[in-house]
């Protein structure tokens, strides 16, 4: 590899766990303030591997994280993992749950406690990533002001856990991409073995053409050649309005059979397919590291 940098936009807590799942333990972070910047640091090669959250069961997709996959065409999926997410309510010592008016996160970490944070009437938020919020409420200093982050957050920053597992959902993943440059196949070769156990998966986004009933038409391949599709989601093209893509992942390869054949069909009646990634499926979870 070019350099040793991994490129991460997580909580200081899942960017250690990812990297030692994945087998780059020994390389360094290198912490983003937008997934916009993660993509560009990417390929302008000032890094060799990205990694970015794309679902979580209960805040669902990460919308930019999409797009940018689609217009970012030099960056490729080369891995998944599935991570269980923790979160607490963090504040400054002394500070009680009841004291708190505000709490400050990343969105999707505010999505993912909103019943909580609304029944304590905690007034959510919006901050680049949850331990970069952390950071924020230890210089404030404002017994008002916490931050929904992770135990070893409150640790590194010298805060204290008001509240634990404040979830919504018992049942809270969020499932994240390795991304690597088109045709650089060192980073999936360093992937750790325990991540490649699991079945060949493709990500892909395509359009269709303009033709009654197209979509339908577009996901009858995978049927016929038995190919389970495990996501399709629709998305503003951002080209015209009114105008939608499809994100798709299904099990298989498309070079080769019956993946190859399933993508021949769907393209006589789709205007593009662009494949973001074959890799292979996550078939575990990842317990947080507290």
């Amino acid at each position: 590899m070019r350099e040793d940098h991994f490129t991460i936009i997580l909580c200081l807590r899942d960017a250690n766990r990812l990297r030692y799942a994945w087998g780059f333990k020994d390389e360094s972070l290198l912490a983003c303030r937008t997934f916009a910047e993660v993509f560009t640091t990417l390929e302008r090669a000032e890094v060799d591997a990205a990694v970015v959250p794309v679902e979580n069961t209960h805040a669902g997709s990460v919308a930019d994280v999409y797009d940018l996959l689609r217009t970012h065409r030099s960056a490729v999926i080369v891995a998944e993992t599935i991570v269980r997410v923790r979160h607490c309510l963090l504040g400054v010592p002394g500070a009680t749950i009841d004291a708190v008016k505000v709490a400050r996160s990343h969105p999707q970490a505010l999505a993912q406690t909103e019943d909580y944070l609304r029944a304590h009437q905690i007034q959510p938020e919006v901050a680049f990533d949850t331990a970069g919020a952390a950071m924020e409420v230890a210089r404030a200093k404002d017994p008002a002001i916490g931050a929904v982050a992770s135990k070893r957050a409150a640790s590194r920053y010298g805060l204290v856990v008001l509240a634990e597992g404040i979830e919504t959902s018992d049942d809270n993943f969020t499932r994240f991409f390795a991304l690597a440059r088109a045709g650089d196949d060192a980073v999936a070769r360093r992937i750790a073995p325990a991540q490649l156990t699991g079945p060949a998966k493709t990500s892909l986004v395509y359009t269709t053409k303009n033709q009654s009933g197209a979509l339908t038409r577009s996901l009858q391949p995978f049927a016929t050649a038995g190919l389970q599709l495990t996501k399709i989601e629709s998305r503003p093209s951002r080209a015209a309005p009114w105008e939608y893509v499809f994100y798709l992942d299904f099990e298989g390869d498309p070079k080769v059979s019956p993946g190859r054949e399933a993508l021949d069909l769907m393209r006589t009646c789709c205007e593009w397919i662009q494949v973001l990634g074959t890799y292979p499926a996550a078939t575990g979870i990842l317990e947080p590291d507290r």
